[in-house]
This record gives C-alpha cells, structure tokens and sequence, in this order.
C-alpha cells in the first residue's frame, strides 16, 4: 500500500474526523501518522489498559467488543482510540483486526502537534466527539 504523505493524506480526505479539513491541513496530519500493517487477529486496543494512540483504518477491517462479542466493526475510513489520546484512561473495549489491516497511528504527542500546527482539526475532533456522546444518550435512553 502507498502511504507516502500525500496519499496518506488523500486517503484522510475519506475518514468523517477530517473530511471538513482542507488538503495542506490533512498533509500535516498524515506526516505525524505512523503507519503498520498487522495480521488478523491483532489486538489493538487492549481493554483495560491505558492507551495514548488513535488508530486509523486505511486498508482490511476490524472490530470493536468485550470478550469475543463484537459491538460494532471498522472499514477503511474507520477509527478508534482517540478518546484515550484526549483523556488519557482505561481502553472500554477490545478492538482486534478481521484481516491483515493496515492503519494510521496517531500518538497523543503527535496530536497535540498536530492541534498546534493546523488549529481547524480541533473543531472537527470535538464534533466527532460531540456525536459519540450523543449517540451515547440516544442507546441509553429509557424506551416509553
């Protein structure tokens, strides 16, 4: 797979954390980015453990759950963990590939990096982050 910059950030065009931020903004995300290819069956998330990565899905597939229950699955443009890079705590759920996968790491260093050189990906976090918690609501709410 090509992951140099400029396709890496191409490819973070497509992933709904960033699609609102312009071409020269996602290059500097994707130079802060790591990039590792793993096999099926890698656990990437650890529940319980305290992570400071978010993981980005450019290639393969993977899914989210507790004890072997899958609770919800990732695709290319799918991604995870960036909670854990913004209030560092105890990973919820496990989150292992279905597939040989390959993803874009961003370190909590490098996010704070990235939030420094291109201050338009900070409203777009918080958005992202402002539907989970609403979507939250919406699965806890009492059904009349």
């Amino acid at each position: 797979m090509n992951t140099d910059e400029r396709h890496l950030a191409a490819l973070l065009e497509g992933v709904p954390l960033f699609e609102r931020c312009h071409h020269s903004d996602l290059r500097v995300v994707a130079r802060h980015c790591a990039v590792r290819t793993v096999p099926a069956g890698t656990t990437l998330i650890h529940e319980g453990e305290t992570g400071d990565e978010m993981f980005i899905v450019l290639a393969g597939a993977a899914t989210r759950g507790r004890n072997g229950t899958a609770a919800k699955d990732y695709g290319v443009g799918g991604y995870f963990g960036e909670l854990a890079i913004l209030d560092p705590a105890p990973r919820s759920l496990d989150v292992v590939t279905t597939a040989e996968t390959t993803v874009a790491v961003l370190s909590r260093q490098a996010l704070l990096l990235v939030l420094d050189a291109v201050p338009g990906v900070a409203p777009e976090l918080l958005a992202s982050l402002a539907r989970r918690v609403r979507e939250g609501d919406l699965r806890d709410a009492p059904v009349d």
